[in-house]
């Protein structure tokens, strides 16, 4: 059962190094990042947290992220590549495997899911779709209005009959090669960039997130916070966050936030 984020104790909290959390209706919410979810980065990272944002969105969009907000890195494309601030604002980005590879096998990708989109007329490929790297987008809830979930149903169910790895956000559905998702990636950061073990996973990190492809987050990081709109995905979902917030999107991050200082 999911407790109220009041239940979030200081005890949780206080190892707590890391702070891993989705973009899309998490961060932001109704398409803007509000203000409050900016402060509360702000506030994080003055605190000395480390925040790194686990997102589906494409390569583009991380980077800018990465640039310009008060956070060390972003894992992009549901793990497909870790785009890191190094000193002086230059980046670097780390792939799950060969660029070259990842972008060769995204173009077939791509020639396989425009082929099934042909059977789904009220979906289109994500109007991000041309600065991603490594996989490919197909938009049911971001610009199509309204949300075509019967469609993005049905779409994911042809994908993965076709053996192809897809799931679905918020927004997206995303599909990408086999052998990764947010949390292999995640982990490898995690053990590589920052020296933390698995063993340390329990106390030192949190997660945040509000959608089934959030799954694999929650389902090895105890201390996993979903924002209150995960509501409406709690029945088709297997694992799901331990806490959840009582606002929405970047509201309910912020609400986090607050909770979290205030038990340090």
């Amino acid at each position: 059962m999911i407790k109220p984020l009041e239940a979030l104790t200081k005890s949780d909290c206080q190892a707590v190094r890391y702070i891993l959390t989705d973009v899309d209706d998490t961060l932001t919410w109704e398409g803007r990042l509000p203000t409050d979810s900016l402060v509360a980065l702000e506030q994080l990272a003055s605190r000395g947290l480390t925040v790194i944002p686990v997102t589906g969105g494409c390569a583009g969009w991380s980077d800018m992220m990465a640039r310009t907000w008060p956070v060390a890195g972003v894992i992009s494309e549901g793990g497909g590549v870790f785009i890191r601030k190094k000193n002086h604002g230059s980046l670097s980005y780390q792939f799950w495997q060969d660029e070259t590879v990842m972008v060769a096998q995204k173009t077939e990708i791509l020639a396989i899911v425009t082929s099934v989109l042909d059977s789904f007329p009220a979906l289109r490929l994500a109007r991000d779709q041309a600065y991603r790297l490594t996989d490919v987008a197909i938009d049911f809830a971001q610009e199509v209005r309204p949300p075509a979930i019967e469609a993005k149903e049905a779409c994911l169910l042809a994908l993965k009959e076709l053996g192809l790895n897809a799931k679905a956000s918020s927004i997206h559905i995303n599909v990408s090669g086999e052998g990764y998702d947010k949390f292999a990636m995640a982990k490898r950061v995690l053990n590589q960039e920052y020296n933390v073990s698995d063993e340390r996973f329990a106390a030192q990190v949190m997660y945040v997130g509000d959608a089934p492809n959030d799954e694999s987050m929650f389902a090895r990081f105890p201390l996993s916070v979903g924002v209150s709109n995960i509501a409406e995905h709690l029945p088709s979902m297997t694992h799901v966050p331990r806490f959840q917030t009582n606002f929405p999107g970047g509201l309910g991050f912020a609400e986090l936030t607050q909770h979290l200082l205030s038990l340090r």
